[in-house]
């Protein structure tokens, strides 16, 4: 296998940009996830991660379409805590995306094993963690587009899941594929609920127009999670979760840990409001007031205190499953050796410099 894969490798070089798939690192299901290699006429390598529709899916337009509007979207979002999207394209009919690598883990992770013990995250890591999440879409919500117009950008789909965090202890907001956006071409489906339904705001279920309030309300959820070590809506089932959410009878943090300070508390609940208007009016004002509370509470919390949570949590995780997916890293090579023949269509992306693959 490794003569195979080094030979795609020298065949990869011969063009100014070439993708090298390695593992397949994640499965969802619209997508899987490859960890890989950009290689670059110069010889220079970087880390890269390779999304791509499901063999399955290729074929249904619906999902071919909502993930070409992704990675338009993507293409567009510069925030150092946003994943970046590096490049688009079409290989033997199937749509990849490539993105920036984040070494390290969802959080998601990282709270189920908390959530295993009920065990709440360090107070300031947690608020620098929600204040990141909340810089990232105070950007999103009001990027604007070549000519200046905004964009309308609303993620929909906050949760821990699409929030990674990498071993420096960088923050990093994935996942636009449901989002609203006006650089859209698809309408999402009619009664289509976006979003997990833990982590939706009482307005979707009550089906009033979204606004970017209900990204906040996530973040509100999120960071509840993160203090108090357990989940806020989950339900036995999916309608006691959407019934919790329409009620959203939130309890203070500190009735959970009572080592949470009061004006935590205010700040949570206010963002778990059940009235929009009653939350912080943006994101950007939330982190904002994260800033005044952070530097109030720990003002030397930062990105390594998050990071020593990864390092922590991926020095705990079992060993991987010794399962071979050599035949798989081998069929998306060869699905991919339509680069090295200069095929496939190009999704509008320039050549890559090596220099974009920073943080």
């Amino acid at each position: 296998m490794q003569g195979s894969r080094s030979s795609i490798s020298v065949r990869f070089q011969r063009g100014p940009t070439r993708y090298v798939p390695l593992k397949r690192i994640a499965v969802g299901g619209m997508a899987e996830v490859w960890r890989g290699e950009a290689i670059f006429e110069g010889g220079d390598r970087h880390p890269i991660a390779i999304k791509r529709v499901l063999p399955q899916l290729v074929s249904d337009p619906h999902y071919r379409a909502l993930f070409e509007d992704e990675c338009r979207l993507g293409k567009r979002l510069r925030h150092p805590n946003i994943v970046r999207v590096f490049d688009g394209r079409t290989v033997q009919g199937a749509f990849i995306m490539i993105m920036e690598l984040v070494d390290g883990a969802p959080l998601k992770s990282i709270l189920d094993r908390a959530q295993a013990r009920t065990a709440g995250m360090p107070v300031a890591t947690a608020l620098h963690i929600a204040r990141q999440l909340a810089r990232a879409l105070g950007y999103a919500h009001t990027v604007t587009d070549e000519t200046g117009k905004p964009m309308g950008v609303i993620h929909r789909d906050v949760s821990p899941h699409n929030l990674l965090l990498d071993r420096r202890g960088y923050v990093k907001l994935a996942d636009f594929g449901l989002a609203d956006a006006s650089v859209h071409q698809t309408s999402p489906t009619e009664g289509m609920v976006g979003g997990k339904l833990g982590y939706l705001a009482p307005e979707i279920i009550a089906q009033q127009p979204s606004t970017t309030s209900i990204d906040l309300f996530a973040t509100g959820i999120v960071l509840w999670e993160m203090l108090c070590g357990r989940r806020l809506f989950q339900g036995a089932d999916d309608g006691a979760t959407v019934r919790a959410v329409f009620r959203c009878e939130v309890p203070p943090p500190s009735s959970m840990m009572r080592r949470i300070p009061r004006e935590v508390d205010a700040l949570v609940l206010r963002m778990l409001a059940k009235d929009p208007a009653a939350r912080p009016r943006t994101c950007d004002a939330l982190a904002y007031e994260l800033d005044q509370l952070i530097a109030k509470l720990d003002p030397k919390v930062s990105d390594n205190d998050v990071g020593l949570i990864v390092k922590l949590h991926l020095a705990a995780e079992p060993p991987p499953a010794q399962v071979s997916a050599e035949a798989l890293v081998e069929l998306f090579a060869q699905e991919m050796e339509a680069f090295v023949e200069g095929q496939g269509a190009d999704a509008g992306a320039a050549p890559l410099d090596p220099s974009m693959f920073g943080r």
